[in-house]
């Protein structure tokens, strides 16, 4: 599941503890050894993943290549993002100049169960009036957890043959 990346999308499914997250980051180290000059992003909803995607997708590009990776070129990265660090929608909203809305702001408009899925709805009807490709492959871990906008967003700006890969808690 790790070394066999499909033109096109991949899921990787499985219970909770089932190693996805494990899978997700050798699958990450191994496309960035094989295709060191694409943009890749692992992407995910619960901020205290990002490193551990972080230590582990190092360790894997240790052994698998002897070097540390290029964080420029594979970025771990939020889905939303913060004040203190970009996120897939915050990057995607700033290569379109779309301003992207901070949680409070999407809260107080959305509401708090809705906020995500409505910024990513506002971003999606923007990002038609300026296609942008921003990725070459993008790695989504705890899929269950993200609103059907974001993946359309994330389908928009992924170059052909949309290598997105996600993984989700079947339960």
């Amino acid at each position: 599941a790790a070394i066999e990346t499909p033109e096109g999308p991949q899921r990787v499914r499985g219970l909770a503890g089932s190693g996805k997250t494990i899978v997700l980051a050798l699958k990450a180290a191994y496309l960035h050894a094989q295709h060191p000059a694409w943009n890749i992003a692992v992407t995910f909803n619960t901020l205290s993943l990002s490193q551990q995607f972080t230590d582990l997708i190092e360790r894997f590009s240790i052994e698998h290549s002897g070097d540390k990776p290029n964080w420029e070129k594979l970025q771990v990265i939020h889905a939303w993002g913060s004040y203190s660090s970009q996120g897939v929608y915050s990057k995607i909203a700033a290569a379109i100049n779309f301003i992207p809305m901070d949680y409070a702001s999407a809260s107080q408009k959305y509401g708090r169960n809705k906020a995500f899925d409505g910024i990513c709805t506002e971003t999606l009807v923007a990002i038609k009036n300026s296609p942008v490709e921003i990725f070459d492959a993008i790695l989504i871990d705890e899929a269950q957890d993200l609103p059907v906008p974001f993946f359309q967003l994330i389908y928009e700006v992924t170059a052909p043959p949309k290598r997105i890969i996600w993984a989700y808690d079947e339960l």
